[in-house]
Order: structure tokens, then C-alpha cells, then sequence
């Protein structure tokens, strides 16, 4: 027969005029460990039926049929395509529950010269309805300034510059506004955005500063001892990476882990900024509510200790914050903030953060920087479909593979509601005014920048772009807060706590929804083969 965590082909042949049943182990992981509630169907020429799983153990009646054509697996959460594998008869079947991303947040790519280059996902500190335990949400910051990368890393292709933004999960996003912001500097100033993920409000300024002249790091250790400074003197891809995780269900958090940082006599009298690069594996809503119902989990945030001369260890008081999401840069000012005396500083965390460089540099003037920023010449809304991902280690993020695209999602379900009809949409973006782009699962976002556009580049300079964006992203994770639906859209000043009940005020942007939001998707979520568009009328 077949059987699958999407449909895997297993033949039982007892002969005889005996009536057979097929036995099923479900081992899940993001669903319950015994696959309680999950639905089963099984197929068999024109003959179908399907159970749901109520009770243990797993025996499901096929008559006198000797062959089945599928067996399928409906998990809470996924939808997989069918897999082929020989199994024995006459023996329990064990069928895992596969582990596929869902939601998470909508991804950046650039183009490089050769193709478009996966850059990194955006939004993460602005989810619509995540619990982070029941009845409590997390408090979203709708603004982010991301890095993009040098000129060299971002050439114009026909005089422009191209982003595309993608929604490839089971989600929404909600996006405001979008600017591409350029800053010329002396080769020497590292040039990094203030944007991360907090514990909650205040949120950080969104603003970017100019770093340099650094302190040098002389030795990295674990908490177990393990020396690890080659790992975390340069963002190369040699990460420090929690020894611990807590696996699936417990998703994006570990076991408590870090490092000790010995830079020798700290100058504390000085401006310091403390830059660490690295990647956070977000949880979702199911993996939070399963960690809020643990009283032995730590704090995940890190938390920055400085070591006293006497020995002792003293909190900083300073919000180190996060990466929200894959590879970002994150800063922390400990201007002020260090106690004298001070040569070593201790990071720990129980959030599943892997750390690529960890740096403490000074700050460079002001006027060191020049930044010029513009809307998009183009944005062009269109049905892309979903991107298969690369083969990693665990200790790299999930990267999706721009030219590798699948047939189908791996979900069946997606939230639905009336979304932003295809073509261009630059007047949706062009203002921070909540007239929102409302982009679903399949959807790409074309942006183009006017390269000419640009101040002339001064002579001994480096260019970096960044990209600044407004919006939220919602996942349709069950514990979510209207998860299946599009609406209510949010909007800056909401109360977080309060999503799917506190009434959206007018804004003088809402016309533009009528006139853009037009096109109807889901409950279920279309292939790449068939993104069929329904309208109302404006």
C-alpha cells in the first residue's frame, strides 16, 4: 500500500479469504507525540476511507483488499508529497511526522550579478497574534533596516537595482512601505543597523551608525571551557552554536549556553559598541505555547554580564536583544554601561542562537556616513510559488534556493481573505500611511531602484545598501490569533494583546484597499501551477 507522512507505497498480501487491517505507529513531533486527532486516509481503486485517530493502538479495517494504492497522513500541520519505500509486511508501520518550515517570515534576495542571491528574511520582529504563552502576545515592531551589501554584492542590472521579497510559507505579510537606503564610507567604518528583536517595548530606534577602530578580541571560551575564538573573529560561516537544542517541539530554544569574551583592560571611559553576528531559529506559535507550559526553562534573551576584579560577575544594564531571524548584525551601546575594571564579559542565552562574529568596536562620527535613500522606480506584485531549500547543516539557517522552485506547497491550508490584486503596487508603499500591500503564500514582490538615481560616489569610498521596510507578517500556526483569516489587518499603535477584537480606525489610506485589495485566496493554498486570480469589484 502506500503510506506517507505524504502517501508511501507498502503492498500487504496475507492471501487467504481472511479480512485485513493495516497498524500504524504515527511518531509525531510538531503535532501530539501519538498523532491523537490526526486524520488517516486510505485508498484502494474506488475504494476510500478515513479515520480519525481517537485511541491507541492504530488498526484501520481494509476488507479482503490485498493491495492499497495510498495511505495518507493528514498532520495538523504539513502536507507532503508522496515518498516511495519498501517496508515489510504483516508489521507495524512507524511513521514520523516530517519536519518542513511553515512559517517563519518573508525573504529578501538581491540580485548579484548572476542571479538572485538569498539575503535573509524580513520582518521578524513584527508577528500579528504569536503567543508567547495562552492569552499573551508578543508585542510587534513593525519597522526593520536590514543589510543588504556592498555595491560590488548589489551591482544594477540595466541601470537598476532589483530586490525580490517572497512569501514562501503558510502566511500573510503586511507591508506599508519599502525604501532601498544607500550610505557611502570610508573603507575602514563597518556600517550596521540598530534593528532586533526585544523582549517588548521600547523598540529600537531603526537607525544606522558607524562603527570602527576595534578592541581585539584575545580568547572565546564556552561555558564548558571549549576554546572557540577562531569561531568569532570574522562572519565567515565557523559558528558557535548552542550545544543543547530542545529539538521540535521546543523549537528555537536550548538548553542555557554562551561565552566568555576576554578583551583585556576594558577602556570603559570610552563609547563602545558590542556587535554580534549570527542567525536565531524562530520557535512559532506552537513550540512557544509548549515552552510556556515548562517553569524549568531559562530567560531565552541574552543576557550580558562583566566580570569584576574581584572575580565576581555583574549585570549590564543593557538590552542585548536578538537577530531577528536569519544572519543579521545586531548592536548593543555599552557606552557608560561597564563597570571599571572590567576585562571580560559573559553572553548567554537559552534562545537557539548561532553566533558567527562577536566584536567590540567604537563608534565613528556622524558625518562619516552619507546616506541618500529612495522609493522604488518599480514594484511588481506576481505569483512566483515556493523555493525547495538547500541542503545544510543544522547549524546554518534555512535557505531557500531562489532558482529551485516546487510543484506544490507543503501545506494544504492558507489564511484567507481578499489580498493585493497582481501588477504594480508602488503606490501602496511608497508612504508610511497604513495602506498595506497584502502579500500571500506563492506571491513575489519585484522591487527596482534607479542606480543613477544615487549621489556620485566620493573617490576612496565603500557603498552600502541596506533595505528599510514597514509591515507585519502573519503565520497561520494554530495557536495564532486569526490565523486563518486575512483580516483584521493590523496597524501601527494596535494593542498586541488585543488582535481580532479591537476595531481597526479609519485611516485616510483605506481607499487604497479597495482599489488593491481585490483578489480572493484561500482556504487552500495554490500550487505553482495554478494561481487562479478572483476579483471584486473595486
Amino acid at each position: 500500500m502506500a503510506l506517507d507522512s505524504g502517501g508511501i507505497r507498502y503492498l500487504r498480501n496475507d492471501g487467504g479469504d481472511a479480512n485485513h487491517s493495516i497498524k500504524l505507529r504515527l511518531l509525531g513531533n510538531r503535532s501530539n507525540a501519538s498523532g491523537l486527532g490526526t486524520k488517516v486516509e486510505v485508498n484502494g481503486g474506488s475504494w476510500r476511507t478515513l479515520r480519525t485517530i481517537q485511541q491507541l493502538p492504530i488498526e484501520i479495517g481494509v476488507g479482503k483488499r490485498t493491495r492499497l494504492d495510498s495511505v495518507t497522513v493528514r498532520w495538523f500541520d504539513t502536507q507532503l508529497p508522496s515518498i516511495d519505500v519498501a517496508v515489510e509486511p504483516r508489521v507495524v508501520l512507524h511513521l514520523p511526522e516530517l519536519t518542513v518550515p511553515t512559517g517563519s517570515c518573508p525573504y529578501l534576495y538581491a540580485w548579484d550579478g548572476t542571479g538572485f542571491r538569498f539575503i535573509t528574511d524580513l520582518l521578524g520582529a513584527a508577528p500579528v497574534g504569536l503567543p508567547v504563552a495562552a492569552g499573551r502576545y508578543i508585542e510587534a515592531d513593525p519597522e526593520e533596516l536590514v543589510r543588504i551589501g556592498t555595491s560590488d554584492q548589489f551591482p544594477a542590472r540595466n541601470g537598476r537595482q532589483i530586490l525580490q521579497v517572497t512569501e514562501e510559507l503558510r502566511e500573510i505579510l503586511y507591508l506599508d512601505a519599502v525604501q532601498l537606503v544607500t550610505v557611502d564610507h570610508a573603507p575602514g567604518i563597518e556600517v550596521h543597523t540598530t534593528s532586533k528583536l526585544v523582549p517588548g517595548s521600547p523598540f529600537p530606534s531603526h537607525r544606522l551608525i558607524g562603527l570602527h577602530r576595534p578592541v581585539s578580541l584575545r580568547t572565546a571560551t564556552t561555558l564548558a571551557g571549549t576554546e572557540v575564538t577562531p569561531l568569532l573573529l570574522a562572519s565567515d560561516r565557523n559558528r558557535v552554536s548552542p550545544p543543547h537544542p530542545y529539538g521540535e517541539a521546543y523549537r528555537g530554544l536550548a538548553e542555557p549556553h554562551g561565552v566568555i569574551l576576554d578583551f583585556g583592560s576594558l577602556p570603559t571611559h570610552e563609547s563602545l559598541f558590542l556587535v554580534l553576528d549570527g542567525w536565531l531559529r524562530f520557535g512559532g506559535g506552537m513550540a512557544n505555547i509548549a515552552a510556556s507550559h515548562r517553569s524549568d526553562f531559562g530567560f531565552p534573551f541574552p543576557v550580558l554580564e562583566a566580570e569584576l576584579p574581584d572575580g565576581s560577575w555583574e549585570r549590564i544594564d543593557v538590552t542585548v536583544g536578538a537577530p531577528a531571524g536569519k544572519t543579521k548584525s545586531i548592536v548593543a551601546d555599552l557606552t557608560g554601561k561597564l563597570p571599571e575594571g572590567a576585562r571580560r564579559l559573559r553572553l548567554t542565552q537559552s534562545f537557539e542562537i548561532h553566533w558567527d562574529r562577536i566584536a567590540l568596536l567604537r563608534p565613528a562620527p556622524a558625518e562619516s556616513l552619507r546616506e541618500f535613500r529612495q522609493d522604488p522606480l518599480r514594484a511588481d506584485l506576481h505569483a512566483r510559488g515556493y523555493s525547495a531549500f538547500a541542503d545544510l547543516p543544522w547549524s546554518e539557517p534555512l535557505t531557500p534556493i531562489y532558482s529551485n522552485l516546487l510543484p506544490w506547497p507543503n501545506w494544504r491550508s492558507t489564511p484567507s481573505g481578499w489580498a493585493t490584486r497582481p501588477g504594480d503596487i508602488r503606490e501602496l508603499l511608497r508612504v508610511r500611511d497604513q495602506g498595506l500591500a497584502i502579500i500571500a503564500g506563492g506571491d513575489e514582490l519585484t522591487l527596482e531602484f534607479d542606480a543613477s538615481a544615487q549621489p556620485i560616489q566620493a573617490a576612496g569610498t565603500t557603498r552600502t545598501h541596506f533595505l528599510w521596510s514597514v509591515g507585519w507578517d502573519k503565520d497561520a500556526d494554530y495557536h495564532v490569533a486569526a490565523g486563518t483569516r486575512i483580516e483584521p489587518l493590523p496597524w501601527a499603535g494596535m494593542d498586541d494583546q488585543r488582535h481580532g477584537t479591537q476595531p481597526r480606525p479609519a485611516f485616510p489610506s483605506d481607499p487604497l484597499h479597495a482599489e488593491y485589495n481585490t483578489r480572493w485566496v484561500g482556504p487552500r493554498a495554490l500550487t505553482q501551477r495554478s494561481h487562479p486570480t478572483v476579483s471584486k469589484s473595486p
